[in-house]
């Protein structure tokens, strides 16, 4: 069985024609005309002997089912072709390229920062990327090769994630400063049934709160659904309502700088601990490997002091 001629070139055309929504962007990406872009795209089609990609003068330029599969094949490849010069022109000196992570929306404040500016001390070689998203957003970019690790809450997982746990916490209750429970240490959630409930509505947050007051026997009402995790906490400053956070920032100000306390739940309820993640199957490149490494150590070394959002 004869194995396809396909070059690299024409996988990062194609890959380009995917990120950028079309010839004329991929080209502009590329350096390259036009013309060349496609010459390389219609080639790798005959290569494989099938159609990657519909140009219509009406709808634009589409890439097939087929072409997305190989789009996702491509970039593992022209990774492993990276991570292969990468390697051999480090051996023995520092890890070096690109990095590309995501992160899952509410809590990347509290992630990121930590991640970069501490990976970066430590391997200066390595220059990161990052993208934000929902779960199932990050998960699809982890399957195609978007981006090769992502910090994700262990929820919802889809097959093909391999992942490892970087910290575990309960959840917390938030109460504006004036609050008559505000002066408590530790709060049941009963205590607060019949007051408004702010909810942090990012998937797949509902789902994992509407567990947690299942298990403490209390009825999960909304009053109000925040997009973001600063506005939930915003709401609860100006006495609108309380909220649940899995972790919280260490300072307890809204961003009008109105107090927003945490205090600690009494009932044993579900958590969800904050993994990274990556396609499984095959291996992480050295960035990628160094990158997990670090990881481990500095949030766990955080877990006791730091915060996320849920």
């Amino acid at each position: 069985m004869s194995l396809p001629n396909v070059s690299p070139r024409q996988l990062e055309y194609l890959v380009a024609i995917a990120e950028t929504g079309g010839i004329t962007a991929a080209a502009a990406r590329c350096h390259v005309s036009q013309s060349a872009v496609s010459l390389a795209v219609g080639e790798l089609e005959r290569a494989l002997d099938v159609t990657l990609v519909l140009r219509g003068a009406r709808r634009g330029t589409r890439l097939t089912p087929a072409g997305r599969q190989v789009v996702a094949d491509g970039r593992k490849v022209l990774a492993a072709l990276s991570e292969l010069g990468a390697g051999a022109r480090s051996l023995g000196q520092e890890i070096e390229g690109r990095l590309t992570i995501g992160c899952y929306a509410p809590i990347a404040p509290f992630h990121l920062p930590l991640a970069i500016a501490g990976f970066r001390e430590v391997q200066p070689g390595v220059e990161i990327d990052f993208v934000e998203g929902a779960l199932p957003d990050l998960q699809a970019a982890l399957l195609d090769g978007r981006c090769e690790l992502a910090f994700l809450y262990q929820q919802e997982l889809l097959p093909g994630i391999d992942t490892v746990v970087l910290h575990d916490r309960a959840p917390s209750v938030l109460l504006p400063g004036g609050h008559r429970l505000a002066r408590r240490r530790t709060i049941r959630l009963a205590e607060l049934a019949g007051e408004p409930f702010v909810l942090l509505d990012v998937p797949p947050s509902e789902r994992y709160f509407q567990a947690v007051f299942d298990a403490a026997g209390v009825e999960m009402a909304p009053a109000h659904r925040a997009g973001g995790f600063e506005l939930a906490r915003a709401l609860v400053a100006r006495g609108i309502g309380y909220s649940l956070a899995v972790q919280t920032p260490a300072v307890e100000l809204s961003y009008e700088g109105l107090p927003v306390v945490t205090r600690a739940l009494v009932d044993v309820v579900p958590t969800t601990p904050v993994v990274l993640g990556w396609a499984g199957g095959g291996r992480l490149t050295r960035r990628g490997e160094a990158f997990l490494g670090y990881c481990r150590k500095a949030f766990r070394a955080s877990s006791g002091s730091r915060a996320s959002a849920r």
